[in-house]
């Protein structure tokens, strides 16, 4: 027998030299000990040199070290070694030419040999198969000098082989036997997996499917973001301009539903609307004229009065005004009762008169006044019919401005209005308005099928009228402020491209630009702005807000130079407009990005001075805070910036934005950059709140990537401080409080993941575990897959998920493994099999672990146990005894499955009862009763058999001494009566017996 630990000798030979070193000169025997778990080690060491023995067991719990004659003697006797601490040595004694060693077990194994000339090492062992250690010329009968447990044994330990299959520990893929196709129709214990299967959850970052709405830190190119208003709360578009209604007063549609805005793109560079823009005429070309002189930042100048009269924008829809469109629609100002448009009555025409007084009155806004004028006069008796149908007209207008805040509440008053003037003359040159201002009606209330009839028939019937560029005007209107910019830039690509010659192709055009701004086509945009100011030079004296949208543009293209001309120039002509504040944050911004920090600060200051808490002045406030113009912030951006020093506190600037102003869109910047703030601060909770908070609050902003980001970011930190503390509830709680994990799942890392999956196990949720487990095990092995292999693994040996096992074995059975690894994987399938009611798959994995001693004791015992019961199943009853008495020694060493023990016990009883080996059986079966509470039905069962033993070895005395002890302790149960009428029986042959033989 051979032993091969190289750094257990090592320390073996450092105990044995301090021992050594300890005695001294000393010229008496030595003897030392050294214990280890599984090992003891006695070290002699003689005065003189050459005292080497034979070593040899001589009983089930005795070596003997036989010297040469007198060697002994020679040496002082050795003082008294104590044993206590010994796991495996009792005692030694002296005794003539031999030292006899006394253990506290049969079970052990040993080897001895000499170290240098005057030292001898005897080491002691555990080993199971010592127990089947008997004396070369076998016994006859029960040996009184040994104990019951030896008085029988097969070979020597040295010459025992168990029947099994050496395992391969070269790194490799799994030792599995066939398996079937799918067990799905195997019948087996498994339980089914609870909860059904799972599948495997997506990695890779989700894609967001609903669009979002563009954010702009500084909305420059219209005075307010997208409204998210319904139908009835949209702007009035009428050709004489736009009026906006108050969100205060307006009500929500009936039949609106709700439409989604469109994702807005980063911007292209090729275009995506590629427009027919119709001819410049060559007078108005050559006519174009400089814009004058811009003024520096200074004294606000006074604003000029002499300009072209025309309606503010709707500030509420970024509508641009219609001017031109009011002064060229003739038709249209009748059907308003435009006084200079109606025929001059005469002296004695009292309706004419009264008609005239009415539409002043609706003028002048005094519409009670006008309604009732107009009602008595539609009523009166003989009314001409063009006075009545001038009547009914100006009435539906009446109406339609009465109620143009809130159309919906007054839908049927004004559509019986408009349909009553229509058909008091069909043939009048009135019924296209009247046509156009129905589809209107309905496109606000959102009737969009009747909105589409109304404008399908002014086209069709009227297909000359002025009226009809309108259409797309007001469809494009209306995607516009629901968010649907391509479709807007559609409507009003068909404006422009149907009627290049129309009075509207400076709206439609208008529109267009500001579409392209949202849509983030800046290249495209500023082609249309670019034909704008070539084509009508002069719009800007009359339309100011169009230097704004041309600034946008300019600013969003880089060209910063001309967007701060833009801007300058609007600034000097409108100072008190509403997006003053807004303007001079964006000079701070172009000043900022020219290098020019000082002029920067100065229009920063002005706005916060002028505006502190209007959005421009928010703007400059967060500019001076962060030194910088930060409109798509990066975390590692704001943490640079962060680094430095600041006048005042980010977080103050980014709550009051957040608490005083939480509908201005930099309310989003400030929400996400105050989670960046937590961030940097190392303030994961509070970090994760406030991006989760965003993405509640503005699920389809453009920022919505960033939080996304953040909250990841957040998690992942927070769960790496949360893992190395091994606090797994509050990593789990973390998680399911904020949902915005599991939306982005596929962001967070590999190491977090698993992370996870781990603390979903430590807090009993096998089911998430898995979830988050299984996508890691693929036809590749990394180290990924390991760790979520083996957390797979636990989880369905767990639940007795068998089933489970073998298929996630036959999934990784190609993958290099160790082999401890594979050792372990495969007695997994084994037990899977074998729970499945496949043993006979299940046997040849067992062979192999059975074989292996580096296999955990644990784990071993059960590959023993079901080779034990193969074997017995086959008859063989030689391997059956070798297996199960292997079982039943490591049961018994760890401790564990007691039943199983008993079972081997049971298997050892029966195989060595079946070859004749008696004494052995009656030892088994002696150990089995220890194991056995006295009246439990096992108990008796295993006395009967006892008696049965002890009757075949012809031990009569004993066979009757056990019966009688049955039948006197229980003598009304079932066994106590056996005992008794076995007994009898007995009894009855040998009174038989002694007749028979009577001369």
């Amino acid at each position: 027998m051979s032993l091969t630990l190289p750094a257990g000798l090592r320390r073996l030979f450092l105990a044995a030299l301090l021992v050594a070193l300890c005695a001294g000169p000393a010229r008496a025997l030595s003897v030392s000990i050294i214990t280890r778990p599984d090992t003891d080690s006695l070290i002699l060491q003689f005065s003189r040199p050459g005292a080497y023995p034979t070593i040899a067991r001589t009983g089930p719990a005795e070596i003997t070290l036989t010297f040469p004659p007198g060697i002994l003697a020679k040496e002082d006797k050795p003082e008294a070694v104590d044993f206590k601490s010994s796991r495996l040595i009792e005692a030694m004694r002296e005794s003539g030419d031999t030292l006899v060693v006394r253990l506290k077990t049969d079970a052990f194994g040993f080897v001895g040999w000499p170290q240098g000339e005057q030292e001898l090492k005897l080491q002691v062992y555990r080993d199971p198969a010592g127990a089947n250690w008997t004396p070369a010329k076998a016994q006859q009968g029960p040996d009184t000098t040994m104990p019951p447990r030896a008085a029988v044994s097969p070979p020597t330990a040295s010459s025992l082989k168990l029947p099994v299959t050496p395992p391969n520990n070269k790194p490799g893929p799994l030792h599995l036997p066939p398996l079937p196709a799918t067990l799905a129709d195997n019948k087996g214990p498994g339980p089914a997996r609870p909860g059904g299967p799972l599948p495997a959850p997506e990695r890779a970052g989700k894609k967001r499917d609903a669009p979002k709405e563009p954010f702009y830190a500084v909305p420059y190119s219209l005075r307010a973001t997208v409204m998210h208003v319904s139908a009835d709360k949209s702007p009035t578009l009428r050709p004489a301009g736009m009026e906006a209604p108050t969100l205060a007063d307006a009500r929500a549609p009936s039949a609106l539903p709700p439409s989604t805005p469109s994702r807005t793109p980063g911007g292209s560079g090729a275009g995506e609307y590629r427009v027919k823009l119709p001819p410049i005429p060559p007078a108005v070309a050559a006519a174009g004229k400089a814009r004058g002189a811009v003024a520096p930042p200074g004294p606000t100048p006074p604003a000029p009065n002499k300009t072209a009269a025309a309606p503010p924008p709707d500030a509420a829809h970024g509508g641009a005004s219609h001017g031109d469109v009011a002064k060229a629609e003739a038709p249209a100002g009748k059907a308003h009762g435009a006084a200079g448009e109606t025929p001059p009555p005469m002296e004695e025409d009292h309706d004419a008169n009264s008609l005239v007084a009415a539409q002043a009155e609706k003028l002048a806004g005094n519409y009670e006044a006008a309604r009732n004028m107009l009602t008595s006069l539609k009523n009166a008796p003989g009314l001409k019919p063009e006075l009545r149908e001038e009547t009914l007209h100006t009435l539906a207008g009446l109406y339609v401005d009465m109620y143009k805040d809130d159309p919906a509440a007054h839908y049927d008053e004004i559509q019986g209005a408009l349909l009553e003037a229509m058909n008091a003359n069909t043939n009048s040159y009135r019924v296209p308005e009247a046509l156009l201002q129905l589809g209107m009606l309905n496109l606000r209330v959102g009737n969009l099928p009747e909105a589409k009839g109304y404008f399908n028939v002014l086209t069709r019937k009227y297909p000359t009228d002025a009226n009809v560029p309108l259409i797309n005007f007001y469809w494009g209107e209306y995607y516009f402020d629901r968010g649907e910019f391509k479709k807007a830039a559609k409507e009003y690509q068909q404006l422009i491209e149907k009627y290049p010659e129309s009075k509207y192709v400076r709206e439609g055009a208008m529109g267009l630009a500001k579409t392209l701004v949202r849509l983030g086509q800046y290249k495209e945009a500023a082609q249309i702005a670019d034909y704008i100011n070539k084509r009508w030079p002069r719009y800007y004296v009359e339309f100011p807000p169009i230097l704004r949208i041309d600034g946008d543009i300019a600013y969003r293209n880089g060209d910063f130079k001309k967007a701060r001309e833009d801007y300058l120039t609007f600034y000097n002509m409108t100072p008190k407009a509403k997006d003053t504040d807004l303007v001079l944050a964006r000079l701070g911004d172009i000043y900022a990005k020219l290098g020019n920090r000082p002029a920067a600060v100065d229009f920063y200051n002005m706005a916060v001075k002028d505006y502190p808490n209007q959005e421009g002045g928010l703007i400059a406030k967060m500019r001076l805070a962060e030194q910088g113009v930060h409109d798509q912030p990066t975390v590692s951006e704001m943490f640079s910036l962060f680094d430095k020093p600041q006048q005042e506190s980010p977080e103050t600037i980014y709550e009051g934005i957040i608490r005083d102003h939480p509908n201005s869109p930099l309310a989003p910047l400030a929400q996400i950059k105050l989670a960046m703030w937590h961030l940097y601060r190392q303030n994961y909770p509070e970090s994760l709140k406030a991006a989760a908070r965003f993405l509640e609050r503005y699920p389809q902003n453009e920022l919505a990537s960033k939080a996304e980001e953040v909250a990841v970011t957040a998690f992942e930190r927070m769960a790496g401080d949360l893992i190395d503390h091994k606090d797994y509830p509050r990593l789990v709680t973390a998680y399911k409080d904020n949902p915005i994990l599991a939306a982005n799942r596929g962001l967070l890392s590999d190491k977090t993941r698993l992370g996870l999956a781990l603390a979903y196990l430590r807090t009993g949720d096998e089911r998430s575990a898995l979830a988050e487990a299984l996508p890691f095990i693929g036809p590749r092995e990394n180290d990924n897959g390991n760790m979520a292999l083996a957390l797979s693994m636990n989880v369905y040996r767990k639940e007795k998920a068998w089933r489970d096992v073998v298929e996630l074995a036959r999934k990784v059975k190609d993958w290099k493994f160790g082999p401890t690894r594979r050792r372990e994987l495969e007695y997994n399938v084994a037990e899977a099999l074998e729970n499945l009611g496949d043993s006979r798959r299940a046997r040849e994995l067992w062979r192999r672990l059975a074989g292996d001693e580096l296999l955990e004791t644990e784990k071993r015992c059960y590959a023993m146990y079901f080779m034990a019961k193969a074997a017995m199943a086959d008859k063989n009853l030689e391997n059956a005894e070798l297996y199960a008495g292997e079982a039943a020694f490591m049961f018994k060493e760890t401790g564990q499955d007691p039943d199983k023990r008993k079972a081997s016990l049971n298997m050892l009883v029966e195989s060595t009862r079946g070859l004749g080996q008696y004494g052995k059986a009656l030892k088994w079966a002696g150990e089995y009763a220890s194991l056995c509470k006295e009246g439990d039905d096992d108990w008796a069962s295993n006395r009967l058999r006892i008696a049965a033993i002890q009757r075949a070895m012809g031990d009569v005395d004993g066979w009757r001494k056990t019966l009688t002890a049955m039948r006197d302790a229980a003598p009304d149960s079932l066994y106590g009566r056996m005992a008794a009428s076995d007994l009898a029986t007995n009894g009855l042959q040998q009174s038989l017996n002694a007749l028979t033989q009577k001369p």
